[in-house]
């Protein structure tokens, strides 16, 4: 039976059944959307940060973006991430270091200012700028260790598929096209295979492989069956652009895969924001992300989760009841 909103079975019964079958094409409909994966860039300010949160939720409000967590590279930007965090709870931020910045003491800072978690990214070491074992060194593994302890998530960009990608506008060879010839032998599979490696030693950080990991829901499967603590986020992959739709089959396994792993997916689109740079183009870049999750139609818990719940559980945020500005929500 197909999904519905679940307040149709309560006027079923309720005031005697009078509004029985009112509105009963209703689907399930998520609460909100926390974007858990968006970069913040050219900010400078608080005040910076505010324009950019404010210009994009005054857009996307009308789609029902209530959260996001946003990258923030620059730890100069640590006080003026706490100081928007203590005005509004629809922002939170983790802190994005470089590969060369191992220093335990500035994580502990950024944690210390508000910040929910880590993203890393592995393209330097796809492009030849560092060693493929550079994560595993003592400075690195003293940082895993405080984040295990603390149970703070990672949100790691892993793997980067060797191919172009033009329904969602990915280049070909994306970052291995600027990987010197002369450079050691690497690929995917042994990216893959040092980053499960961190996610079987440290087992209380919640680890988020970006875009799926760059792999096929068959093998995406068989390894969140082994890995308890590994996470994906939506972006990227689980994409459908603004007049398109499924075929049949194809939301049926998409949508077997999403009722399996329902509590392991977060929503989140990519998007890169700075002051003054927003408009339709990264607007509809956010909806492809929010189309292809809703025309999956999911039952309402599994939505709820991925929508946002997910999120919120793995940084640590309660979760917020929303309130309609007008006869109607869109």
């Amino acid at each position: 039976q197909e999904p519905r909103s679940p307040d149709l079975d309560v006027r079923e019964t309720i005031d005697n059944g009078f509004s029985r079958d009112w509105g009963f094409h209703f689907l399930p409909s998520e609460e909100y959307w926390f974007d858990c994966h968006a970069h913040l860039a050219k900010v400078r300010t608080a005040a910076d940060i505010r324009h950019v949160l404010d210009a994009w939720f005054s857009i996307l409000d009308g789609y029902r973006l209530e959260r996001i967590n946003l990258f923030v590279t620059d730890a100069n930007l640590f006080a003026a991430c706490r100081e928007v965090q203590s005005e509004t709870d629809r922002f939170s931020w983790f802190y994005f270091p470089r590969h060369d910045q191992a220093d335990l003491d500035r994580i502990d800072q950024a944690f210390g200012h508000g910040a929910a978690g880590l993203k890393l990214h592995n393209a330097p070491i796809m492009r030849g700028q560092a060693g493929r074992l550079v994560w595993q060194s003592e400075s690195w593994q003293r940082i895993f260790a405080r984040l295990n302890a603390l149970r703070k998530p990672v949100l790691w960009h892993v793997t980067q598929r060797v191919s172009r990608s033009p329904y969602h506008g990915g280049s070909e060879n994306a970052y291995w096209s600027d990987r010197p010839a002369q450079a050691e032998a690497l690929n995917n599979d042994l990216l893959l295979a040092d980053f499960l490696d961190l996610v079987s030693r440290y087992r209380d950080i919640p680890f988020i492989g970006a875009h799926q990991l760059h792999i096929g829901l068959e093998k995406l499967s068989q390894l969140l069956d082994a890995h308890p603590n590994l996470f994906i986020d939506t972006s990227c992959g689980f994409f459908l652009r603004w007049a398109d739709d499924f075929y049949e089959q194809d939301r049926a396994r998409y949508r077997a895969f999403f009722l399996d792993y329902r509590d392991r997916i977060l929503f989140g689109s990519d998007t890169g924001l700075a002051p003054g740079e927003i408009d339709t183009y990264l607007v509809q870049a956010f909806l492809g992300h929010a189309r292809f999750i809703l025309q999956l139609c999911l039952p309402d818990d599994v939505l709820q989760a991925v929508a946002y719940g997910n999120a919120e559980r793995l940084l640590g945020l309660a979760g917020k009841q929303m309130q309609r500005r007008g006869n109607v929500r869109p």
